[in-house]
């Protein structure tokens, strides 16, 4: 039987290998693992906090564009207020808040595009890779 194999000893003949070889192959890998296992875990690691901040970004990102969101949808609907408001003959009248209603209609508006072009801008970030 250790003629077939040629191990040098029955243990080694039933398990497969070579005393020889094992101590081989196990001081090539202490060599190899050593300084590379080091360097290996250190790339490995800077990899993962590369990754970790960009999804940090990202995530910073997407909320900005939620509570961008959030507020463009506030002042629709302040928008939507004001303009039914100037459809009320009684806003007209003397004594009427016609004028300040036009003058909050105004400053929504310019508001709004401006919440708007920077939605814009957050969101292109976000979808960008």
């Amino acid at each position: 039987y250790l003629d077939k194999s040629k191990a040098t000893s029955a243990r080694a003949g039933l398990v497969g290998t070579d005393r020889r070889a094992v101590r081989l192959v196990t001081s090539d890998n202490a060599t190899k693992t050593s300084g590379g296992l080091r360097k290996q875990k250190e790339q490995k690691r800077l990899e993962a906090e590369s990754r970790n901040a960009i999804a940090k970004a990202r995530r910073e990102k997407e909320k900005r564009v939620h509570e961008l969101e959030a507020k463009i949808a506030a002042l629709e609907g302040e928008q939507k207020e004001l303009a039914a408001a100037l459809e009320d003959p009684a806003a007209y009248m003397p004594g009427g808040r016609a004028i300040a209603i036009n003058r909050d209609l105004s400053a929504l508006s310019h508001d709004l595009a401006r919440l708007t072009a920077e939605w814009e801008s957050v969101t292109a970030a976000v979808s960008a890779p």
